[in-house]
């Protein structure tokens, strides 16, 4: 297990991400790197009053941020858009031009799972469609699909062989993203986690006791496996870990 390391509560989010893009992630071949990034409260909660971003604070936010930086898709649940108010994937200057050094695209595209279409129109989530891929089920309305194409956002049915989320990573991976971020929620975490398809979970534990609430994780099916940690960063009350899939 790794030592606890002390970080600077003032860590810029760019010194945060050259940290993290320094840690080893060796995909499979045609095979993406699939990581999750989530906070969770003591007692295991995901969420404080319905918002997840209400957890953490400003490390945690930078944190958040540099996460993000590392990874070519964002792949989020439609039910966690709505709730937490998802708009277009923003990075400061200094992180779009840390991703150009690191050979990568200024900004990563968003994905949105859903099975409804039903995204929300006043968040400015529309405002960069060339940034936004929806992947949805195939029996949703050809129409509302149409619509979609025609302001500019990629439109992804999927098959509904196999789960969702499995079939959303492998249908990214072949438009090329060989690294996928998953921001939640709780569901989509689950799905992943049953399909054997998450890689990496890097979970900020947050000070804080809410008795009450979403839960991190509910799927009881899973298989207790035992998780590598690979990282353990401490910075004043929070803890933030990195954790490996076992092979």
């Amino acid at each position: 297990m790794p030592e606890v390391r002390t970080i600077e509560s003032h860590s810029t989010a760019v010194e945060l991400f050259r940290l993290l893009d320094r840690e080893p992630r060796p995909s499979a071949e045609n095979s993406p790197w699939v990581m999750a990034n989530m906070v969770s409260t003591l007692d295991g909660r995901a969420a404080l009053n319905g918002r997840s971003g209400r957890l953490g604070g400003p490390l945690d936010r930078a944190m958040f941020q540099a996460i993000r930086a590392l990874a070519d898709v964002i792949l989020v649940g439609a039910k966690t858009v709505r709730v937490e108010r998802y708009g277009p994937i923003r990075l400061s200057a200094g992180l779009q031009e840390a991703r150009r050094e690191s050979g990568r695209t200024p900004l990563p595209t968003l994905a949105v799972l859903s099975g409804s279409l039903e995204l929300p129109e006043d968040t400015g989530l529309f405002d960069a469609p060339e940034r936004l891929h929806v992947l949805t089920g195939s029996s949703t309305p050809e129409a509302d699909r149409r619509a979609l194409t025609a302001i500019g956002v990629a439109v992804e049915p999927l098959a509904g062989v196999r789960s969702a989320a499995e079939e959303a990573t492998e249908t990214l991976a072949r438009s090329g993203a060989p690294m996928i971020l998953t921001e939640g929620g709780p569901g989509l975490l689950g799905a992943l986690l049953a399909s054997q398809s998450l890689d990496e979970l890097c979970l900020t534990l947050a000070p804080r006791l809410v008795g009450a609430g979403l839960a991190l994780l509910d799927r009881p099916d899973l298989d207790p496996d035992r998780w590598t940690m690979a990282r353990a960063w401490a910075a004043e009350d929070d803890l933030f870990l990195r954790y490996l899939r076992p092979v």
